[in-house]
């Protein structure tokens, strides 16, 4: 019936940023794509794609190209699962792992696209179709690096011209009076019924996530995304135990 693959490649798309965006952790001025696709014997196509902020993308294609694509020569597209769980356990020296998750799941995604257009059904229907859409947010208007002044009059435009009802702001300066100021300036320009969340991208302590998060508790934040270390976890865990 034409569920067999018969094809699968893989190359990387670098996507300029201009000007380079900042987080706590680095300055990028370019994303890179790995991108999938997978061709069935009845030649229907999917396409499915990783990606990276930065570099790395290169690493990524390799382990794709050298571990992973090969295989799938002749398996049953519609085995998504199995497919995963076989391609997971054949590398599983490298996982957990962004370089080995990110791979996986270029697969993963190219393998669903492919099931949509192999039984002509939008994919949110295909995974169960729960909802008719869900809420978004913007994270574009809180790059860390941007200067605060144009951080604030970015997060009114979201709400008032684009329509945008959440709001993610990065922080993690040095100096945590500055985080302070920057979720305090946004949640007065954009009022308390917009929703905030901000992204530290791992670049605390435990300790240090404790003292600054009880700072900004006035702000009513939906959550706090990647705030701690993971070496700090896994200090904390192995003193526990």
């Amino acid at each position: 019936m034409g569920y067999t693959i018969a094809k699968a490649e893989s190359r990387l798309v670098r996507v300029p940023v201009d000007p380079p965006r900042g987080d706590a952790i680095q300055q990028f001025n370019t994303l890179e794509l790995p991108i999938v696709t997978i061709t069935d014997s009845a030649n229907r196509t999917g396409i499915g794609f990783g990606y990276t902020i930065g570099t790395g993308g290169t690493s990524i294609l390799e382990l794709l190209r050298a571990e992973l694509l090969d295989w799938l020569i002749g398996q049953d597209a519609r085995r998504i699962t199995f497919i995963h769980e076989h391609l997971s356990k054949s590398i599983h020296a490298l996982t957990p792992g962004c370089i080995s998750s990110t791979a996986l799941a270029a697969i993963d995604v190219t393998l669903w696209d492919l099931a949509g257009k192999r039984t002509e059904t939008p994919l949110h229907i295909l995974l169960g179709g729960a909802r008719d859409r869900v809420p978004i947010y913007n994270t574009h208007v809180g790059w860390l690096n941007r200067p605060l002044d144009e951080m604030v009059k970015l997060c009114k435009q979201a709400v008032k011209k684009d329509g945008f009802r959440a709001l993610k702001l990065k922080v993690g300066k040095e100096d945590p009076e500055e985080d302070r100021e920057r979720v305090a300036r946004v949640r007065e320009a954009v009022g308390t019924k917009v929703k905030l969340m901000i992204d530290a991208n791992q670049s605390w302590t435990i300790d240090e996530a404790m003292q600054r998060l009880k700072s900004l508790e006035e702000f009513d934040l939906v959550w706090i995304d990647a705030c701690v270390k993971a070496r700090s976890i896994f200090s904390s865990r192995m003193s526990r135990e």
